[in-house]
């Protein structure tokens, strides 16, 4: 078995545990579990199964971590993070949504694209930085008390109809700064072909990820 990484989320005192391996669970088929599990640029992958794929910026700001978070951070107590979130698109249809926190202290210095990213996705910044570094993933089966189920509901009320969705996180490290990176994976990816899992160092992004449309193939 898998120890849970435990973390105490908002005023109510829910949990959501933390696995280094994704759990078993029936709802989610194996499609969506290769999404889940795969290495690499998950924007690169997106943007393969897509004919259209862009990010829309919801919200970058400081704000309060849940306290799995900012300990996962290395903080040694739940100061303002920079908080972004962002949803991933893939022909118009909401695939991803995706949490970023940074360690306030340093993110100046060691994530200064943060500030200009506008709706640029987080991975064309990342996966081309030889200095970043990744952690290994870690995962989860978020329910809709969970707060990041919360925050997703705000933008998109539908998906409070679904019991759990499965989520993914990362720490990303560049010089001494941290970021936690959370990946919400939504009922798009339960039937969107899952390209190849070509590995963390076989996704090659284009210059211009904001709006990106593939070219039309001849008949």
């Amino acid at each position: 078995m898998t120890a849970a990484v435990p973390g105490q989320n908002g005023p109510s005192g829910l949990r959501a545990a933390w696995h280094a391996h994704l759990p078993y669970d029936a709802a989610i088929p194996l499609n969506q579990r290769r999404w889940i599990a795969g290495e690499g640029s998950l924007t690169a992958r997106l943007m393969s199964a897509s004919s259209r794929f862009r990010v829309t910026r919801i919200n970058q700001s400081p704000r309060p971590p849940f306290a799995d978070e900012w300990r996962a951070l290395g903080l040694i107590r739940p100061v303002p993070a920079i908080t972004r979130e962002v949803l991933l698109i893939c022909d118009d249809v909401p695939a991803v949504f995706a949490h970023t926190i940074v360690d306030p202290y340093r993110a100046r210095r060691d994530w200064p694209f943060l500030r200009g990213l506008g709706n640029r996705p987080l991975g064309g910044a990342l996966f081309v930085d030889p200095r970043v570094r990744r952690e290994p993933f870690q995962f989860a089966r978020l329910t809709v008390h969970h707060p990041l189920r919360q925050a997703l509901q705000r933008v998109l009320p539908a998906f409070a109809s679904v019991p759990m969705l499965p989520a993914r996180r990362s720490v990303f490290r560049r010089g001494g700064g941290a970021m936690l990176v959370t990946e919400v994976f939504l009922p798009d990816l339960l039937t969107r072909a899952a390209p190849p899992n070509i590995g963390a160092g076989g996704t090659r992004l284009p210059r211009r990820i904001d709006t990106h449309h593939k070219e039309a193939r001849p008949a």
